[in-house]
Order: structure tokens, then sequence, then C-alpha cells
């Protein structure tokens, strides 16, 4: 098990590997033209849909993952993750000083991951050819914070406190899961 699996599994007190079959990642490339990060994949595999917090949604398939459909299963994910790359590329045009980022698929662009209540959204800066390499952006609105890390690292750094900005973006309420999974 990946380290930053096992961590997110320590903090939020649920195990991984409820969420169904794993997808044919390798498959990805072929299919829509890009891979997807090793943590996003692993915590995909593991976890599935759900809420992490109160607030913070990752845009992931929705189960079941039914045998045959594939990597297909990305198809709603990347639509929404599109949906929002144009969005941002059109209040760009509108007040380029509040936006320094170019939205996927621009070369190097932001592609969304994940979002909040408030509005906020998380993103991978895919400058890199490597997947891995892509840090994450977080955009509450008013803010781009980068983070040089990947996804379960900001998720773990997000419920662990140590980051007040990030503090924002999970929002878990006293006594509530700090995972829900979506059923």
């Amino acid at each position: 098990m990946r380290n930053d699996i096992a961590e997110f599994a320590r903090i939020t007190g649920v195990a991984p590997g409820t969420a169904g079959p794993a997808l044919p990642w390798g498959d990805t490339r072929a299919a829509y033209g890009l891979d997807l990060p090793a943590d996003y994949r692993a915590f995909v595999d593991a976890y599935g849909p759900g809420t992490v917090g109160s607030r913070l949604t990752p845009l992931i398939p929705l189960p079941p993952y039914v045998a045959g459909t594939g990597v297909a299963a990305l198809a709603p994910v990347l639509d929404v993750a599109a949906e929002i790359g144009a969005l941002l590329r059109g209040l760009r045009e509108k007040h380029p000083e509040a936006f320094p980022y170019f939205f996927h698929p621009e070369a190097g662009g932001l592609l969304a991951w994940g979002g909040g209540v408030g509005g906020e959204q998380c993103f991978w800066l895919t400058e890199d050819a490597d997947p891995d390499a892509w840090p994450v952006v977080v955009w509450d609105k008013a803010n781009w914070r980068r983070y040089d890390m990947g996804m379960v690292a900001l998720l773990n750094r997000a419920l662990g406190r140590q980051d007040a900005f990030l503090d924002e973006l999970v929002g878990p309420r006293p006594g509530e899961p700090l995972w829900n999974p979506e059923l």
C-alpha cells in the first residue's frame, strides 16, 4: 500500500479497499490523451467517490465500476474537469489579473480534480510530462495556492490541520467523519 494512502487511512480511520474493482488505468492515455497521477489512481481504487471532511469532493467515477466499462468510467469526471476549465478560461479573459494560470487542455494548464461546497477548486498543474510530478493548486475565488505535493498528500495535510488555508477547504465539523463515502 502506498504511504500516502496508508496515512489517509490512519487519519480518517477508514480502511482502503472498499471501492470496487480497479479501473484499467493503462488505457487512459489512449482514451483521453493523458495519464493521471498514481496517487489519484490509488485513491480511486481504494476509496471511490465521497467527501473529505464536510466540504471537499474529489472528482471520482461513481461506483459500481461495471465490468466491461473500463476506463470509460472516467469520461464523466473528465467532462466535469473540462467544464470547470472552460468556465475559468472565460473568467480569465474578463479578469486576466485574477487568473494567473492556463486551464487544461491548454498546454501546462490546470486540470480540476475536486471542489468544495463554497466554490473552491483543486487542480493539478500539468506543466510536467510526468503526472506524478504535477503539483496541486487550490483556488478559493480570491486566492491561489500552489502545493508541491500530490492530491492525497494535500488531503492528508488538510485533514491533519497543518495549513489554515486548507482547513477551510475540508472543514470537518467536530464529531463528523473525515471521509464520507458515497454509497
